[in-house]
């Protein structure tokens, strides 16, 4: 995908500085060196290296290194561990691709999730909403979720689960739940609008409800995506079962469960995961935004033509995605 081949072009530019990323001999120096912090560095008196690592070292790069939560004075001890940990916060750093609201462990990431939502709204193009709608009325498909183009995270695809919900209390608890158990990722948060078939036996319909010549009748809503970045491949893994554990309901009002908790959740994986199930994504993309539709495999190719059919002066796009099994269960049709 676009975003590991960035990484990969930055990593190989920072060679020259740093030697190749996440190998054996990235010192502190050199990490220092490729982030432009030297001058700070240089600021570092005796006294403030020593209360930074605490004796263990008289570097002036060890110590600023030390403040800026790279590293811990215990890590010094264990070169591969400081040349993993610099190898990685050095490519991070300079991949400015990336757009995310902040980490988990950020004191206010709450209030930037609330305050992204509150300044959040459906989508307000009629000629794409009316296209998208019309993809649901001829049949094609009985939902979709719209984003912005322009506020994807491009987080790397390797490390990245992305969560959907609707319920903003909902995210609120997640987060700190999430920083209780230990867990740090990146978070962008993705304003989208969701839209589905609004059945009659729900009763009256509300002003979200479009309702076409032929009868049938959208809901498009307000919902949001949460893209969330791990530190590794084993937090990423580990993801599942706090949700499992707390935010997936088995029984009516389930006990123990954070806010809003649906029986059947929805995340999913942009690469192939053992403990997940891989479905079909026909990702529209159509004048600034991203619409994407998901489907079983067997059926993806047939939904792709049937929207090609639709017109010309968009892009289709058929993708392998990896869900949750709950979800996958939901696609089948089951109830839990």
């Amino acid at each position: 995908m676009t975003t590991t081949i960035i990484r990969r072009a930055l990593a190989a530019a920072l060679l020259p500085i740093a030697g190749q990323a996440f190998a054996a001999d990235m010192s502190t120096e050199q990490a220092v060196e490729a982030l432009k912090l030297a001058e700070l560095a240089a600021t570092y008196s005796a006294e403030k290296v020593e209360r930074a690592t605490g004796g263990a070292s008289q570097s002036q790069a060890d110590a600023l290194l030390i403040d800026m939560g790279v590293l811990s004075a215990a890590d010094l001890g264990d070169p591969g561990t400081v040349s993993e940990k610099l190898g990685a916060f050095v490519v991070d750093q300079q991949d400015v691709s990336e757009s995310y609201i902040g980490n988990v462990s950020d004191r206010n990431i709450a209030e930037r999730l609330v305050h992204s939502w509150e300044a959040a709204t459906v989508i307000q193009n009629d000629e794409v909403l009316t296209f998208l709608n019309g993809l649901i009325d001829k049949g094609y498909t009985t939902g979709y979720n719209v984003v912005s183009t322009g506020d994807a995270s491009n987080f790397d695809p390797d490390l990245m689960l992305r969560y959907g919900h609707s319920d903003i209390q909902h995210a609120v608890q997640l987060i700190y739940l999430m920083k209780s158990e230990g867990f740090d990722p990146k978070v962008q948060f993705i304003p989208k609008s969701s839209a589905f078939v609004f059945l009659p036996e729900w009763g009256e319909p509300g002003p979200s409800v479009v309702t076409f010549d032929s009868g049938k009748m959208v809901s498009v809503v307000k919902e949001y995506n949460l893209d969330l970045e791990f530190r590794n491949a084993e937090r990423r893994d580990a993801f599942m079962e706090l949700i499992t554990t707390y935010a997936k309901k088995d029984a009516q009002d389930e006990p123990g469960l954070i806010h809003a908790s649906w029986w059947q959740p929805f995340y999913r994986s942009y690469v192939e995961n053992d403990d997940y199930v891989r479905i079909s994504e026909n990702v529209v993309t159509i004048d600034g935004y991203q619409a994407d539709l998901a489907s079983l495999p067997e059926n993806a190719a047939t939904q792709a033509e049937q929207i090609r059919s639709a017109g010309s002066d968009f892009g289709v796009e058929t993708i392998d995605v990896w869900v949750n099994p709950a979800f996958h269960r939901y696609l089948l049709g089951e109830a839990e």
